[in-house]
């Protein structure tokens, strides 16, 4: 072993903060048959997740899939409310119903980008257009599929006056809902509108989206660094 370490000394994405490109400078000294400047540099960045780690990992896969969720119906009040998001969270709206073959296909991956930006101030919320009557049908399909409310935003929705992020709509109609969310949304489903706070659109997409290019956007918005909130301050003596 000749070096072990880091790629280079930043922390950040941007290869204009690189200093020291220390595995890059080891690999041309080998290659020109010198010693390695510096054979070892601390890393940084996310621990090795090592087997030892199972047990974390299967307590947090038991929280996602014994979670229940509580289906609300909402009008179009409440849907103006989501719409406006007056919060400092990426909103992930997506329209769907039981009876709708490709909502249902394309589901898990919605489920999958939740959980992916648990930790990130990121919310996924579901507006189903099955009637209002089968609730318990609705309620059903998303405990199935693990569409519970990630902890870190749980506090946020009481902030909001909210309970839940799964909804039914209880219109007869759906061209209020389409004036309030999307006026470009041509009615059909899935439907999924990305809102920043604010209220941006920053993403609108009839039809099945592809799991890997819904998570580029989000991304590409957020940044692709998770940024720890800061400590709380201590309070005077």
């Amino acid at each position: 072993l000749r070096y072990q370490g880091r790629l280079d000394d930043s922390r950040y994405a941007d290869d204009a903060t690189v200093t020291s490109p220390d595995a890059r400078n080891a690999v041309e000294a080998l290659l020109a048959g010198k010693e390695v400047p510096i054979a070892e540099t601390k890393p940084h960045g996310c621990s090795t997740k090592w087997i030892s780690k199972r047990s974390a990992v299967t307590a947090d896969n038991e929280k996602w899939e014994t979670g229940t969720v509580d289906v609300e119906e909402i009008d179009e009040a409440g849907i103006a409310a989501l719409r406006k998001n007056p919060t400092n969270k990426l909103r992930m709206i997506n329209i769907w119903a039981t009876w709708c073959g490709p909502c249902v296909e394309e589901f898990p991956e919605l489920v999958k980008t939740s959980r992916k930006f648990g930790l990130r101030d990121f919310e996924f919320i579901t507006i189903s257009l099955d009637d209002p009557k089968t609730v318990a049908d609705v309620k059903a399909f998303l405990e199935k599929h693990n569409a519970v409310i990630p902890a870190k935003i749980k506090p946020t929705l009481a902030a909001e006056g909210r309970k839940t992020n799964s909804y039914v709509f209880s219109g007869k109609s759906t061209d209020p809902l389409i004036q309030i969310l999307n006026p470009d949304w041509d009615g059909t489903i899935p439907h999924t509108v990305i809102i920043a706070p604010g209220g941006e659109i920053v993403l609108s997409h009839n039809g099945q989206i592809e799991g890997d290019k819904l998570r580029d956007i989000i991304l590409d918005h957020m940044g692709r660094f998770y940024v720890p909130e800061p400590a709380p301050a201590a309070a005077a003596k």
